[in-house]
């Protein structure tokens, strides 16, 4: 026979009340919260699942911060771009102004006056700056700006660091160009040769120059000379860089002298002794460009010589603004595609929220309907346990006892 002590009865009955209360409890945070997981110990499984899932969240919040941030500086780049590119088309529709018979020393250097206001314009773009302060075209040097000038000489300052920003788990997308893409990378010329013409050249020969894409690069010299015979026609010689002759003839005004890939249209009337040079071409930043242009429309042209050297200077820059408007186009197709990346990740990013989101709810969001038929079901059974407590303490023998 087992005896039960009144004490005995006692803590039972407050166990239960205690247990009846904590299951009540427990299920008031959970209507007060919405979550029917409040602390690791409720489910620790779900728990540790809730903890990937917020990590990943947090993670894909921080890549659209980054989309955000990469956006702006993009779309500050491609307004700087197009900037340049008008500048650049301002500049060559005067160029080809200037290259013409009709104007005079004064309209050539009202052009020159107007190029140089250009460039202090292409300048002012090249040193862009983004609401922080950072110059976008320094690479990681950003807080000096990208080029200096100098006695109209332009130096670059920054480097050629490029600006990542992670816009996912393997996707990072570059912000920024270096200035020497953007304002020093096109080759001047045709972008495989560049003509100049001998300063002490005396005669007033015009020279045009095409080169197809598979050209033999080299530096070649274009010489005329004067002929063995009185009266007969200049003759040239075209020499490459190791002094063999590749072309040679007899000069008549219109012809055309072919080499390696190289055609030169040459027109007027040449003098013995004059020289031309077709190197391959290099880089040169587009400022010293139009510089030399400005600078030499903006010199008087005393007599035939010098103006023939003139038409051909402003033809190879005309050719060489070409080659950077090429560039400048490639780098906003570059920009444009970005931007694209970007709106598509947004995208991406979006749904996996959205995603993770809708994991997380299935995990931790409360059923409220189940919950308060849960709390009305424990209010019951903490009442009984109270009731079922309170006729337990009036049990006693001593009650009986007469």
């Amino acid at each position: 026979m087992t005896r039960i002590s009144s004490i005995e009865q006692f803590r039972q009955g407050i166990d239960n009340i205690l247990t009846q209360q904590a299951k009540l409890n427990e299920t008031q945070l959970q209507l007060s919260t919405g979550k029917k997981i409040n602390r690791p110990s409720d489910d620790p499984s779900a728990s540790t699942q809730l903890l990937k899932l917020s990590t990943l969240k947090s993670k894909t919040e921080q890549y659209n911060r980054n989309i955000s941030a990469a956006r702006n500086e993009l779309q500050l780049q491609e307004t700087a771009l197009e900037s340049v590119n008008n500048v650049l088309q301002r500049v060559r529709e005067l160029m080809l102004q200037a290259n013409n018979a009709t104007q005079s020393s004064e309209s050539r250097a009202a052009i020159a006056d107007e190029i140089f206001n250009r460039i202090d314009e292409l300048l002012q773009y090249a040193n862009t700056k983004n609401p922080g302060g950072e110059h976008i075209f320094s690479g990681f040097n950003a807080r000096s700006p990208a080029f200096l000038e100098s006695n109209g000489s332009y130096t670059y300052q920054g480097d050629q660091g490029e600006r990542m920003l992670q816009i996912s788990e393997d996707l990072q997308v570059a912000v920024r160009s270096s200035g020497v893409d953007v304002f020093a990378s096109a080759k001047t010329g045709d972008g495989r040769f560049t003509l100049v013409t001998d300063a002490a050249n005396q005669g007033n020969a015009l020279v045009k120059m095409t080169s197809v894409t598979d050209a033999t690069l080299d530096d070649y010299t274009l010489t005329f000379n004067a002929p063995a015979d009185p009266g007969a026609p200049l003759t040239y010689e075209v020499v490459d860089s190791s002094g063999d002759a590749v072309a040679s003839g007899n000069y008549e005004s219109g012809t055309t002298v072919s080499f390696g890939g190289v055609s030169l249209e040459i027109e007027a009337d040449p003098a013995a002794g004059d020289i031309y040079e077709i190197n391959e071409s290099s880089r040169q930043d587009i400022f010293t460009t139009l510089n030399a242009v400005a600078l030499e429309l903006d010199s008087a042209n005393s007599d035939s010589a010098s103006y023939a050297r003139e038409v051909n200077n402003l033809s190879v820059a005309i050719a060489s603004i070409d080659q950077a408007l090429t560039a400048n186009q490639s780098l906003r197709t570059k920009v444009g595609n970005s931007l694209q990346v970007l709106d598509q990740r947004e995208q991406t990013n979006f749904d996996g929220l959205i995603r993770l989101e809708t994991q997380e709810s299935e995990l931790q969001d409360l059923d409220f309907a189940e919950a308060v038929s849960q709390l009305n079901l424990q209010t019951v059974a903490l009442q009984a346990a109270q009731q079922s407590y309170i006729k337990i303490q009036g049990l006693s023998l001593f009650n009986f006892l007469r």
